[in-house]
């Protein structure tokens, strides 16, 4: 399912805000913005249009933890993640084992998944894909931080 809004800047009407935070993550790069606005383009607000697309394959967790700050990902950081079924060894993925959410790279290892953290420091996870309570839940695609 795919959605698109158009906001226009100063004083334009918009379009509706969004239904969930799914819309939050997908908004424009500036660099998308900032080429349609070329010198020869005049009113700059008819030139920027912001676009929002919703997709039911991704959605944002809230990282919990401090445990891939090697990684970049803090606690209180944003992951966007994607739904797959296939991942790539030392792939940045999230998955759930039982109430806990985790983000880790994923590695396999013979018919085992291990998780690991980015500090050496930490121990490594190793599961079977069939423990009560763990599922993979897709890979991450981006990081969104408040600074």
């Amino acid at each position: 399912m795919v959605h698109f809004r158009q906001t226009y800047l100063l004083g334009q009407p918009a379009a509706k805000e969004p239904k969930s935070g799914e819309d939050f993550f997908s908004m424009p790069r500036g660099e998308q913005l900032l080429a349609k606005a070329t010198p020869a383009a005049g009113v700059l607000e008819k030139w920027i249009v912001n676009r929002r697309v919703s997709v039911d394959d991704r959605f944002t967790l809230e990282a919990n933890d401090n445990r891939m700050l090697d990684a970049g990902i803090k606690k209180g950081d944003y992951v966007v993640v994607k739904c797959e079924k296939n991942y790539r060894d030392g792939e940045l993925i999230a998955a759930q084992l039982g109430e806990r959410i985790l983000i880790r790279r994923f590695f396999r290892v013979a018919q085992r998944i291990r998780l690991e953290c980015s500090n050496p420091d930490r121990q490594s996870m190793i599961l079977d894909e069939k423990t009560p309570g763990f599922q993979m839940l897709g890979s991450v695609v981006q990081v969104i931080k408040e600074f």
